[in-house]
């Protein structure tokens, strides 16, 4: 019931925000081909009701706008209505996909740093797909696309203040946890949410955060984890303690872990897009 009065709810908001004269379209929408993978994305842009060209605004980036774009930028819209969220400029991204097998094709390498080939296989078997289409560890190639293609063309369309903030679900979130360490001066704010086998069993994000705080104590950025509580408890557990280390080693995070009451994998979607960009860009 919950899930059908969250449609309607984005239903009325898209109906409402569709009259007001921001520009011709509130979302505007953007094609692109990496000059790492040869891979074409999609960007889907939502702006602030009120943007001004004359002020200067921080940019959320969302992955999976495959299946986040719609709902995503509704809540946007939505968030608006009572002044609860900064303004900010939201970013989808999408890959070339056009069907739910060509989707999990294009995203296993692209949310992957290290090749695995035992999951490899495991996935393909999962959804059916042909034997080697899923082929994991070129996420250091879309993570290029994203810092030296996809940020500077955002940005220098749209009136920007340098602050940044990324989400992903599930292995887009175990991407958005290897940036945090790989590239910590990119984003400020954070989204990991449903984590694909569980942040902490992954060795990569265990070292990386590990050599990191080595040097580093302070660590300035907003986090937001969340699971549905139908979801592999070993999993949980994972991300209960990845936020539990982030608090530990590092002076200035904020974090917050919501694990949402009788939620699946992909159920809680809807409420993970909503509840992660309001925490991330809530008014104080």
């Amino acid at each position: 019931m919950k899930h059908i009065c969250f449609f309607f709810v984005l239903l009325f908001a898209h109906s409402m925000y569709a009259q007001y004269p921001l520009t011709k379209d509130l979302t505007a929408k953007f094609d692109l081909t990496s000059k790492y993978n040869n891979k074409k994305y999609t960007l889907e842009v939502s702006l602030p009701v009120t943007y001004d060209v004359n002020k200067k605004y921080p940019v959320y980036y969302i992955l999976d706008g495959y299946y986040a774009g719609y709902i995503a930028h509704g809540a946007h819209r939505f968030l608006q209505l009572d002044n609860s969220i900064e303004d900010v400029v939201v970013v989808t991204i999408s890959g070339p996909e056009k069907t739910p097998s060509e989707w999990i094709i294009n995203r296993w390498p692209d949310f992957s740093f290290s090749r695995d080939t035992i999951n490899d296989v495991k996935q393909a078997k999962m959804f059916n797909l042909p034997a080697g289409s899923t082929v994991s560890g070129k996420g250091e190639l879309f993570l290029q696309t994203l810092s030296n293609q996809i940020l500077p063309f955002i940005e220098n369309k749209y009136s920007f203040n340098g602050k940044r903030g990324i989400s992903g679900h599930s292995m887009g979130a175990q991407f958005v946890a290897y940036v945090m360490f790989k590239k910590p001066n990119m984003f400020e704010r954070f989204g990991i949410n449903s984590s694909f086998q569980g942040l902490w069993l992954s060795n990569e994000i265990r070292h990386i955060e590990k050599s990191f705080a080595e040097t580093n104590k302070d660590y300035q950025a907003k986090v937001y984890f969340s699971f549905g509580s139908f979801e592999p408890k070993e999993m949980i557990e994972d991300i209960r303690y990845f936020d539990g280390q982030l608090t530990s080693h590092y002076k200035n995070i904020e974090t917050k872990f919501v694990e949402f009451a009788d939620e699946t994998h992909a159920s809680v979607i809807p409420l993970m897009l909503n509840k992660c960009m309001w925490y991330l860009y809530k008014k104080n």
